[in-house]
């Protein structure tokens, strides 16, 4: 029994190091230039505060949040793994463009990539592959990621809401994949460092997080969560910054602001009620054997052994003659 359970114990300690791993290279990625930028006051990233901002959002936030929520019990969390992964599979589509062109372009600027220092601006995309390998590997039950059955009711709230923040930002997510098409081949500083991509992909995966939590699976309050604390901090970024190149303006960080509490307020009432409905279950039906009339009610069984058979009383009757059932005598004395 013991050489069973072995295997699977020391999976779940080996995934349980990994994401204490990625947990600490995703919060350091994620100050690693933030921290320069908006406290420090670094006058060479000045242009770059809402990109540095976004990748911030982006690497402790939402992927670094995941990833802290996932260093316990990962397996009752299978939402949270698979949307990790996809995470992974769609920063590498979205980066290896960009990578070949960098590499026709004898382009060779190191850039920090989410946690894992600094590297060269054609390998970025495959780099993310290799941690969607490796995190894929790690995971106790593989198989479950590729599972994507539905248990019970969608959330409609979630639902529309993540559609209302998929039509306000799509014009914005197509603007910024064609300046970072552009800014390629004209040496644009944000294109070099790959902000322009960055920030469409951080918006993609927002989109995702938001359909993926509308699923209520396991998994689904935390992803939720996660997601309007990340509208919430770029609303307020774009507020404190919002002539800077990318920002979304005033008016849309007051909208982002209220989306990212809607969210927050309806995962807190989803949950409640979710909660409140398995504290209290249903009435069991009564049995007919509960509401059978008293005439009706059979009589005990009578163990065996307690009574001897009928016997016929001088008069005529039947009564029953107790045994002595608790009292034995020796044969020859009766």
């Amino acid at each position: 029994m013991f050489t069973i359970k072995r295997p699977q114990i020391d999976k779940k300690k080996r995934f349980t190091l990994l994401a204490v791993g990625f947990s600490a290279f995703l919060l350091i990625a994620g100050t690693f230039e933030f921290i320069p930028a908006w406290i420090l006051r670094d006058a060479a990233d000045g242009i770059h505060l809402w990109h540095i901002a976004e990748l911030s959002a982006l690497a402790a936030l939402l992927l670094g949040g995941v990833m802290l929520a996932l260093i316990r019990r990962p397996q009752e969390k299978l939402l949270l793994a698979q949307f990790f992964l996809l995470s992974l599979i769609i920063l590498a589509i979205g980066f290896i463009p960009f990578d070949i062109d960098a590499l026709v372009l004898g382009i060779n600027i190191y850039i920090p990539v989410l946690g894992l220092g600094t590297l060269p601006l054609n390998t970025a995309g495959f780099a993310f592959l290799l941690l969607a390998g490796v995190f894929a590997l790690a995971y106790p039950d593989r198989r479950a990621l590729l599972s994507f059955k539905l248990k019970g009711r969608i959330s409609i709230a979630l639902l529309l809401l993540t559609v209302v923040f998929a039509v306000f930002l799509d014009p914005v997510i197509n603007r910024e994949v064609y300046y970072q098409i552009i800014g390629m081949g004209n040496n644009d500083a944000h294109a070099l460092e790959l902000h322009w991509i960055g920030s469409a992909l951080l918006m993609v995966l927002l989109i995702v997080a938001g359909l993926m939590a509308s699923t209520k699976r396991p998994g689904w309050k935390i992803l939720g969560f996660i997601t309007g604390e990340v509208y919430l901090f770029l609303g307020v970024i774009t507020m404190i910054v919002p002539d800077y190149a990318g920002s979304w303006g005033e008016a849309s960080g007051l909208f982002t602001i209220f989306g990212g509490a809607l969210y927050i307020l309806i995962v807190l009432a989803e949950a409640e009620g979710t909660s409140k409905s398995v504290s209290t279950p249903e009435s069991e039906p009564v049995s007919a054997s509960e509401t059978l009339p008293a005439s009706e009610v059979e009589a005990p069984a009578v163990p065996e052994g307690s009574f001897s058979p009928k016997a016929v009383s001088p008069d005529g009757t039947q009564q029953l003659v107790e045994s002595e059932m608790y009292e034995t005598k020796p044969a020859g004395m009766a």
